[in-house]
């Protein structure tokens, strides 16, 4: 009985108010040498198998990363003049752009993908200076938020958490909508679609960029299932999501660039100066 009104007063003191933010950072601080000393069988597994691979797998590897890589420079070379030509387009309309975001890489400590709670520990922090609602993404597509920051790690709630919504829309028409977690892994559901909506499978879901989050036009999901609900205002809708969460080790922190390129520029700049104020 002492144990667990101890526990509720310890919640309630937790969530209203910042007194035991010292005492989370602290244990966060016991926990991470734990959880490390967790994650060295996988590391030590994933070294063993790395290194005793075979050289003619090894050889075919590289070359399709060599292909690979070649190919995403001719493609990032277009997509830079895209992006560029959409930034003139929206100076002739007299309105901002915002270009650019920066990122910083993390390693996954911990994962918890249980039906309640989907979430996974980073192993940056405050001394990177990660804050929370900061998003998160991986080289796939989205991933979640932060929503702890301690000294040396940090917790995201993944999309698929049933606690998580994420503002998007349809690639193809622009339509704007909001993509739930509903626990399942690598799915979200899509609660508000009209049955006349112009939605169909295969249709990618981006982030709109509303809400503050999430910067706009990263990938989230594809619709995968369309189920009309007779006698309901909504059609049921499921999505995947792209980024496979069930596979991923590396993360990334996204910084959004606050700074919006100008529409009439003061002064004439370098090459140099505009590469400084795109970063």
């Amino acid at each position: 009985m002492v144990a667990a009104v101890i526990s509720v007063l310890l919640l309630i003191l937790g969530q209203k108010t910042d007194y035991l933010q010292s005492l989370k950072d602290a244990l966060s601080l016991i926990v991470h040498p734990v959880l490390l000393a967790i994650d060295v069988p996988n590391k030590s597994l994933r070294w063993i198998a790395e290194n005793t691979a075979d050289r003619a797998e090894l050889l075919d590897q590289n070359k399709k990363l060599t292909s690979e890589a070649l190919l995403l420079k001719a493609r990032l070379q277009k997509f830079a003049a895209i992006e560029k030509e959409n930034t003139r387009l929206h100076n002739l309309l007299e309105s901002s752009y915002k270009i650019g975001e920066q990122f910083i890489s993390a390693s996954l400590i911990d994962v918890n993908l249980s039906a309640n709670t989907q979430h996974i520990i980073i192993d940056k922090g405050h001394r990177f200076n990660l804050f929370e609602g900061q998003s998160v993404i991986n080289e796939d597509g989205v991933i979640g938020q932060i929503i702890e920051v301690h000294p040396l790690s940090s917790r995201i709630l993944l999309i698929t958490d049933p606690n998580h919504a994420i503002p998007v829309e349809i690639n193809r028409t622009g339509l704007r909508t909001i993509a739930i977690g509903n626990g399942v892994l690598n799915t979200v559901n899509l609660p508000y679609l009209p049955h006349n909506t112009d939605i169909k499978p295969g249709d990618l879901l981006i982030t709109s960029g509303l809400g503050g989050i999430f910067p706009m036009g990263y990938p989230v999901a594809r619709v995968s299932k369309l189920t009309p609900s007779p006698g309901e205002a909504f059609m049921r809708a499921e999505a995947a999501t792209i980024a496979k969460i069930d596979k991923t080790r590396e993360v990334l922190l996204v910084w959004s660039n606050q700074q919006p390129v100008p529409l009439l520029p003061s002064e004439p700049t370098t090459p140099k100066q505009t590469i400084n104020d795109a970063r």
